[in-house]
């Protein structure tokens, strides 16, 4: 197996956070794109002032983010956890809102009932991959936090 040779002065790691990096800029960028978007919120479907809020902040979050990963700041590895803290805890406000959930879900499919039910598509088994697939992804957060965590030394030099 040969070794992968890396630039003089570069970290390790150092790909890994400018492509996410990158990545996180484009999600801010949805996130301003989708402004309007109804979320739920709080056990509720939410729209308004309420919902655009929700959306440019995560816009920051994201962008603030991606500048600290970019950058190799030591406020971007802090900002990580934070981030993947408060990600965590809006899915897991939306996976125990059961009732939220199904209206969500409800409204985004409307129009499609006919498509779904003669494709013998199940609401019960819609709600758990949708169930699912917020799990998997919190856990993936969770994954890069742990990452983040052990290449810790990437944010100790000023230039990464």
């Amino acid at each position: 197996m040969e070794e992968v040779k890396m630039e003089p002065g570069r970290k390790k790691g150092h790909f890994t956070f400018r492509a996410t990096a990158v990545l996180l800029m484009a999600s801010a960028v949805f996130e301003l794109f989708s402004i309007t978007a109804e979320e739920p919120l709080f056990g509720e479907i939410r729209s308004g002032l309420s919902v655009g809020i929700y959306h440019v902040f995560y816009a920051a979050l994201f962008a603030a983010l991606g500048a600290g990963l970019w950058s190799a700041k030591k406020w971007g590895y802090a900002l990580v956890f934070v981030t993947t803290g408060v990600y965590t805890l809006d899915k897991l406000q939306f996976i125990l809102s059961r009732q939220a959930m199904e209206n969500f879900i409800a409204q985004q499919m409307s129009g499609y009932e006919e498509v779904l039910q003669s494709q013998g598509v199940d609401g019960a088994l819609f709600m758990q991959a949708i169930v699912l697939t917020s799990i998997v992804i919190v856990l993936c957060w969770w994954g890069f936090a742990l990452y983040t965590y052990w290449r810790r030394d990437y944010f100790n030099s000023t230039g990464a």
